[in-house]
């Protein structure tokens, strides 16, 4: 169960990030091949730039408790893995006891 939790949040965050960079690439585009002048060219990529760094501080804070859930999970499971190592590093003891 908890492996398809993960799964999922994994690909919600690809989706997500996908989407962000298809919009990024979309508006570098559109602008550099719009028939403006520099000048209003200029304009309306620093006003994406903007809406960019409000987009992605929006979706930082959005993913943030997911990635701290999926943090959370990797270091319990490492910690289970130091166990299950230590358990069979003194087994060979155990065996001969």
């Amino acid at each position: 169960m908890a492996n398809n939790s993960e799964g999922e949040r994994t690909v919600l965050l690809s989706v997500l990030a996908g989407i962000g960079i298809g919009a990024i690439v979309g508006a570098v585009v559109a602008l550099l091949l719009a028939p403006k002048s520099g000048q209003e060219t200029r304009e309306e990529l620093a006003k994406s730039i903007e809406k960019l760094k409000e987009s992605v501080s929006e979706l930082s804070q959005r993913i943030k408790p997911a990635l701290e859930t999926v943090a959370s999970t990797i270091r319990q499971k490492a910690a289970g893995g130091e166990q299950a190592v230590e358990a069979g590093e003194h087994a060979p003891e155990q065996a001969q006891a």
